[in-house]
């Protein structure tokens, strides 16, 4: 899979790469934490609703926004209901 960059903060390209993000993941038996570029790669799995709560810099440790994941990763209500509309692709098979 070809690394592209996330979006920053600020909106600007290039500034966080998947692979120095990190996110956390709310899993029915605690936290767990991976790289963005494995969430991206595999999502969540067997348990549809897992989705990632918190972002943060692996090599600063500064918490990011969660816009700094692509919208079609992130899993959340609205992102499951465009996929359902036809408006965002599937992410994951």
């Amino acid at each position: 899979m070809a690394t592209q960059p996330v979006l920053s903060r600020r909106g600007r390209a290039g500034q966080h790469l998947p692979e120095d993000v990190l996110v956390t993941i709310e899993h029915p038996h605690g936290p767990v934490e991976v790289p963005l570029a494995d969430w991206i790669e595999r999502g969540p799995g067997p348990r549809d609703l897992l989705r990632p709560t918190a972002a943060h810099d692996r090599q600063t440790g500064e918490r990011l926004p969660l816009s700094v994941i692509p919208l079609p990763f992130r899993n959340s209500r609205v992102s499951r209901a465009l996929v359902r509309l036809g408006v965002l692709q599937t992410p994951w098979p």
